[in-house]
């Protein structure tokens, strides 16, 4: 009876160590575009395709946010080319990107995160942001459809006011509908505005068109910082309190509390008032995490190498107020590339560094201290020859994704089994959560696409691009590395579509440096497949994939089991290299198991006995 070697446990991907020291079932370089699923199988990624409409510009969305309203609506907003754009939330199935500013000089924009900024005068929440100009950019997220207007007047469709919508009720206050500006200075209440100036009604709006509130933008009028003007390019939030940031001064600026447009205080300083921090460097970047017991506070990396931990603090009697800041200790080159390169991961902070490494900040079980741990040891060569320029990070269901937009790569660290997932071959600038699914904004179009679904890449009126997914497996040297061995048939199990054709190649020796053998597996191949034709019947179909009463689709994954005879081309070898590739649309693949059937040659290896 044979004897197969069979690897079924595959143990994530590796790039620092020579591939024919690896355990077996590492994925190692040159895999891509696939992922280890739930299932502990090997599979082809998902596509993606366009969420809104197709644009050919060559711009890139350069910023996003997405902004969860006290409404309870989430807002994605991008920007790109000199415009800021947000989705139409109105209709929970559109797919509308609508304009909300255009003009900018700049659309670098950084945000605040998720909720924002609280409006105690507004009681609701506002988004704020800065693009490196002298300004703050507030905007509420009230949004609604035109119903009717008089010269001074808008009325809006439905039942609820104005202010029930995200409207403001205090100061300056506008609204855009179709491109047009419009001040008004009432009505917040009711489902008319009033006051309204320019007359609307010459531009003839329809009904149903959609009404956006304005930005607001405020300049620095409190911020004096060096040199001349002090650009804010960077923005977080702390107990309501805003913190500044600029690429050009060491200084950051902390506002008033409930006050995004007062960064004054009085000397000596009283609790809620602003704050000025010096740093020993400029351009710091931001992010909030939980300290001690119930207190927040506020890591800010600066220049290349610097960390800090901040907080503000009551005294014992309460009548001030401690500005607590502490420099931590890190190596060179240990900062935070940029602010987009940092992501809150649970209870630590994650972001790529200047080295680059991509590291975790946080608490440690048991170490009171903080500690930065290291996480891209294990594929540190991709991270040395990648260009992290404009890199982003993002959390999402026990996964950390790296969108590495210079070089069209999506790197993945899967956190709950500790592995990284093979290089992913995507356009992606910036991620964003929208109803509960991850998408990527472009890193070359106007364009924002739902990822890791269908068979296809940039699915455009039902037709897509081939994937190139690529698994390639750590050499295999059958436990016995200085003696040559031989292989008659080559065992694979997979689940494999009917559509696809899957190809295998064996790599003899290092690079294939003895010999490479190849050939296809078909999915259609009758002879290979364990599977009946389902008949929809309860107890006969897998719940969830097959629909109840139908007869399912092609793209059904049925089981596959080949052993491929090698006896005929047989040739002694020390180590073999397994690699399952299909590069085409509609393909769909997962690998449960793979091996040979190994035997030692029946004499030593003379040639290399020098």
């Amino acid at each position: 009876m044979k004897k197969f070697q069979i690897i079924d446990k595959f143990i994530g991907y590796r790039n620092k160590f020579d591939d024919t020291k690896l355990p077996p079932g590492a994925l190692v370089s040159g895999s891509q575009n696939v992922l280890l699923n739930d299932g502990d199988k090997v599979s082809i990624r998902g596509g993606y395709e366009i969420h809104g409409a197709e644009n050919a510009a060559s711009n890139a969305i350069v910023a996003s946010v997405e902004f969860e309203t006290s409404r309870g609506d989430v807002i994605p907003m991008r920007c790109y080319d000199d415009e800021w754009e947000v989705r139409q939330t109105l209709d929970s199935s559109s797919a509308t990107w609508v304009r909300l500013l255009d003009g900018l000089a700049s659309v670098d924009f950084n945000f605040l995160e998720d909720a924002g900024y609280w409006d105690t005068t507004e009681a609701q929440n506002a988004m704020l942001g800065v693009n490196g100009s002298s300004n703050i950019y507030y905007w509420s997220g009230g949004m609604t459809t035109f119903a009717s207007a008089t010269s001074n007047t808008i009325t809006k469709e439905g039942a609820t006011a104005w202010g029930e919508e995200g409207f403001l009720t205090a100061g300056t206050r506008q609204v855009t509908i179709g491109g047009t500006t419009y001040t008004y200075t009432g009505g917040e209440s009711t489902t008319t505005l009033t006051g309204v100036t320019p007359d609307p009604t010459v531009a003839g709006h329809a009904a149903g068109a959609l009404v956006l509130q304005a930005v607001r933008v405020t300049a620095n009028s409190t911020i004096t910082g060096l040199p001349n003007t002090f650009a804010n390019k960077t923005i977080s939030i702390m107990s309501n309190q805003v913190w500044v940031g600029s690429g050009v001064s060491q200084e950051v600026y902390v506002s008033k509390v409930n006050d995004y447009e007062d960064f004054s205080f009085a000397s000596p300083r009283i609790p809620g008032d602003g704050v000025l921090l010096t740093l020993n460097a400029p351009d710091p970047k931001f992010v909030v995490q939980d300290g001690t017991d119930t207190d927040e506070f506020m890591y800010v990396s600066a220049g290349k190498s610097q960390w800090y931990q901040s907080a503000l603090r009551l005294s014992a009697d309460l009548t001030n107020e401690e500005l607590y800041i502490k420099r931590l200790k890190s190596s060179p080159q240990q900062g935070a590339l940029v602010q987009s390169a940092i992501a809150k991961v649970k209870n630590a902070v994650a972001f790529v560094s200047f080295e680059p490494t991509f590291d975790t900040l946080g608490k440690v079980q048991n170490i009171p201290t903080t500690q930065n741990k290291p996480l891209s040891d294990p594929i540190k060569n991709d991270f040395d020859a990648l260009d992290f320029t404009n890199a982003h990070v993002q959390f999402f269901r026990n996964s950390i994704y790296i969108a590495v937009p210079a070089e069209n790569v999506v790197l993945i660290y899967n956190l709950q089994e500790g592995f990284w997932e093979a290089p992913q071959t995507l356009p992606i600038r910036r991620f964003a959560i929208i109803d509960d699914t991850l998408y990527g904004h472009s890193n070359a179009n106007p364009e924002t696409y739902k990822l890791f679904t269908g068979t296809s890449d940039r699915v455009v009126s039902g037709v897509g691009t081939a994937i190139n997914a690529i698994a390639g497996f750590s050499y295999m040297d059958g436990g016995v590395r200085s003696w040559q061995k031989s292989l008659d048939e080559w065992y694979s199990e997979l689940k494999i579509s009917l559509s696809t054709t899957l190809s295998v190649q064996l790599n003899y020796d290092f690079t294939g440096a003895t010999t490479i053998r190849t050939w296809d597996i078909l999915g259609n191949n009758e002879d290979l497949l364990y599977a009946n034709t389902p008949d929809g019947s309860l107890g006969k179909t897998k719940l969830g994939n097959q629909k109840l009463g139908g007869s399912g689709s092609d793209e059904d994954l049925s089981k596959l089991r080949q052993k491929y005879p090698l006896s005929k081309t047989n040739v002694d070898y020390y180590e073999i290299q397994p690699v399952y590739s299909s590069n085409d649309v509609g393909q769909s693949w997962e690998i449960l198991a793979l091996g040979g059937n190994v035997m030692i040659a029946p004499s030593d290896d003379p040639s290399i006995k020098k």
